[in-house]
């Protein structure tokens, strides 16, 4: 601020306030600043006076707003110029910006003003922008919206569930024959599927296996299978220590044997 010097009110009026007054430039326009104690105020009758709007008319808005409360007060002020105190309505500094942002730019008769207002007001709304945004500042969701979510949650979960277990029935029965690479070894398959072959052991399992039924193992190569239930993902060939050697051993993977059960439980052969 500038032009700064002590105003006292006239004797018997509002005895003990002093201001300072001083002015910045708004826009090319003069705006006159009381400083006290609490801050500093903005004489409301000038700014109507400048921007061309009714005085009463923005003191009733700027009174009836929740974030003026407090914010205002009516002082008996000697300003430059006068030659006594006379009551004017002062708006804090922290309400003006508020203010400036409610004015409706269409009630305000000179051009240059009015754009000069509405300049005011974009950079109002870039200045808030970029507070909340650099702060984080967020809304607290309303109850109501709490419990959408929350539904929202619960139904998307049960759905998650639901097609976890659409898609999983048949590996989770396999589950106890599965080793550590998540593959089934031949004697547990045919633990696994005892009830279906009529309680076969390993070397009749794997004799059925050859059948031309169910044509998994080959039977120029006995242990190992046709490469289609490998390509398929129905089984996998692994190297395992044998004594002093290695050897080609063949498991079964969740995949090859939900299409093993199908394949005994049906009279007719599907396609391999």
């Amino acid at each position: 601020m500038n032009q700064l010097h002590p105003n006292l009110p006239a004797p018997g009026d509002n005895p003990g306030d002093r201001f300072e007054i001083g002015s910045f430039d708004f826009h090319g326009d003069p705006v006159t600043i009381l400083s006290d104690r609490a801050g500093n105020w903005a004489v409301l009758g000038q700014l109507c006076q400048n921007l061309t709007l009714d005085p009463n008319g923005q003191r009733q808005m700027i009174e009836r707003k929740s974030w003026a409360r407090g914010k205002t007060c009516v002082s008996h002020v000697m300003l430059p110029g006068q030659v006594r105190a006379y009551p004017q309505f002062l708006i804090h500094e922290r309400i003006v910006p508020m203010w400036l942002a409610n004015i409706t730019t269409s009630r305000i008769a000179d051009e240059a003003v009015r754009r000069n207002i509405e300049l005011a007001q974009t950079e109002l709304a870039d200045a808030l922008y970029e507070y909340v945004t650099r702060h984080g500042v967020t809304r607290e969701p309303t109850k109501l919206e709490l419990a959408r979510d929350l539904v929202a949650m619960l139904e998307a979960k049960e759905a998650l569930e639901t097609a976890n277990r659409a898609l999983t029935p048949k590996a989770d029965k396999w589950e106890r024959f599965v080793n550590s690479d998540g593959l089934i070894a031949m004697n547990a398959a045919a633990k696994a599927l005892r009830e279906i072959t009529g309680g076969l052991g390993r070397t009749k399992f794997m004799d059925l296996l050859r059948s031309d039924r169910i044509h998994f193992l080959q039977k120029q190569n006995p242990r190992i299978p046709y490469e289609e239930h490998v390509k398929k993902g129905r089984a996998e060939v692994k190297l395992v220590e044998a004594g002093y050697r290695w050897t080609e051993q063949t498991f079964f993977t969740s995949k090859g044997l939900d299409w093993l059960a199908d394949r005994l439980s049906t009279d007719v052969t599907p396609a391999a």
